[in-house]
């Protein structure tokens, strides 16, 4: 064989190489090009998060796999832009699982490609609430509005005991846009007034429990009572927190009529009062209906002082009771009373039930404002009654102190007895069953496990000791084959 012929056939042998591996990168290529369309045609999701952060709970599935009625959701800004973003991501990819769903529809649009949109969906009356990153969730029936601050839960923290800084500690998703499906395919929505009238806290005091209320999908409406000579016909529940003047002989006759022909229900925190304000007529109504009053004293138990950030005895623990019609809800916490006032609950027979929720132990203690007079034994902080002269039902709730209702206690002593009290006691009033919109609860942040169900583990498995392994083997056969016939 001649030299030239040698240097051809080393040539002609290169080139069978070099095609051999540009034939076998495409191959690879093309595989994995295959295989991603395939596995993104597919409705499968793994989820390494440790609670399972890009998951949707049972009750959202049973939620979405039920609905009979259309429900649109709309991401008021571009899907692209906000997958750069490393919070609307999450969210995104969350929102992904819903769009799986027959019944519903996932939308982005952002308001600077399309100013009207909202205008278009919800209306003019209420298009200037929302805003770029706001989600619009619309049925037939009505819609509602999900903030982009809504979908995250956080917290304040201080830099140093001075700086306040919020951090983002969970992800509430799936607890804000499932509340909102609920909430526009329901065919009833009860409505819960707040009275405005009698000088009562700022509502901007009790934001956390008013939000629990709004997540239960109740809606909520402000009521002046003296602007009014009969209640609202719409009224499922009226809920008065911190009242600090005495009902006028009006405001009584309208409450007296409600509560005693129409079937009305009361939910009514008190505050201990050092001015010694007396509230007769309140007391009035509760007595006559209900079998109870409200003192004007403050509530003290050196025995079950326990809390000692408080510094003071009138901040104690109290026993919540397994008795009445609040007892089938789990209160199972310790209660915390702040400077509460007693009730009284008199040796009277009528057409009604009362029950005692809450009390101290047999030293508690209260103190009256006006007299100064002491009273030691058990006290009653809490208390329910039932007024059933007719077949239209009247129910209501005392609390002797509305300050475990308040944004400030609920954060300065991370005590939630009082909210959860006030949420059951609101289901028990307005109607059983609100309550369930509660339990999809916001997923905290942990990043310290990873929790791998069986179906994912198998599917892993599957990839990476069988089908990988198999395709390298693959590919080792196919070059070794390739080089044998060179």
């Amino acid at each position: 064989m001649s030299k030239n012929e040698n240097k051809s056939g080393s040539v002609k042998k290169r080139i069978n190489y070099s095609v051999g591996y540009i034939l076998l990168i495409v191959a690879v290529v093309v595989v994995f090009v295959v295989v991603n369309i395939i596995l993104e045609q597919l409705p499968m999701s793994l989820d390494f998060t440790a609670n399972e952060q890009f998951s949707i709970t049972k009750e959202t599935e049973e939620l979405l796999d039920n609905l009979n009625e259309d429900v649109e959701i709309i991401a008021l800004y571009d899907r692209v832009k906000g997958e750069a973003d490393t919070q609307k991501a999450e969210i995104i990819r969350i929102l992904d699982i819903y769009d799986r769903y027959d019944h519903v529809d996932v939308s982005y649009v952002s308001l600077d490609v399309n100013p009207n949109i909202v205008n278009d969906s919800v209306g003019a009356a209420t298009a200037g609430v929302y805003s770029e990153g706001d989600y619009i969730v619309k049925s037939a029936k009505r819609n509602k509005r999900i903030a982009a601050n809504d979908m995250f839960e956080t917290e304040v923290g201080y830099v140093a005991n001075i700086l306040p800084m919020t951090y983002t500690i969970g992800n509430k998703t799936e607890q804000s846009v499932s509340t909102a499906i609920k909430y526009v395919t329901l065919d009833i929505i009860p409505n819960l007034y707040i009275s405005t009238g009698l000088q009562e806290n700022s509502k901007d005091d009790y934001g956390k429990i008013l939000e629990d209320i709004d997540n239960m999908n109740i809606s909520m409406k402000d009521i002046d009572l003296s602007k009014h000579t009969k209640m609202p016909e719409d009224a499922g529940a009226l809920v008065f927190l911190s009242p600090k003047r005495d009902l006028s002989q009006t405001e009584y006759d309208m409450l007296r009529q409600w509560m005693e022909f129409d079937g009305g229900m009361i939910f009514i925190a008190f505050d201990s009062d050092m001015t010694g304000t007396e509230m007769t007529r309140f007391n009035l109504l509760l007595s006559e209906l209900y079998g109870m009053e409200i003192n004007n004293d403050i509530v003290s138990d050196e025995e079950d002082y326990q809390l000692t950030a408080a510094n003071k005895s009138s901040v104690i623990t109290a026993t919540d009771l397994s008795n009445g019609p609040l007892s089938v809800n789990p209160l199972s916490k310790t209660f915390i009373s702040y400077d509460s006032r007693s009730i009284d609950l008199l040796n009277m027979t009528g057409y009604f039930e009362t029950h005692p929720i809450i009390q101290t132990s047999k030293t508690g203690k209260s103190t009256e404002y006006v007299t100064g007079e002491e009273t030691t034994g058990v006290t009653t902080l809490v208390a329910c009654s039932e007024y059933f002269p007719n077949t239209k039902h009247s129910r209501i709730v005392v609390m002797g102190s509305s300050l475990g209702l308040t944004d400030d206690y609920i954060s300065k002593y991370s005590d939630t007895s009082s909210e959860w009290l006030f949420l059951y006691s609101i289901d028990w009033l307005i109607g059983e069953g609100t309550m369930e919109a509660l339990d999809i609860e916001a997923k905290a942040y942990n990043t310290t496990m990873i929790k791998v169900e069986k179906s994912q583990s198998n599917l892993i498995f599957t990839f990476s000791v069988v089908i990988y392994p198999l395709v390298i083997i693959g590919i080792g056969v196919f070059v070794w084959v390739r080089r044998r016939h060179l």
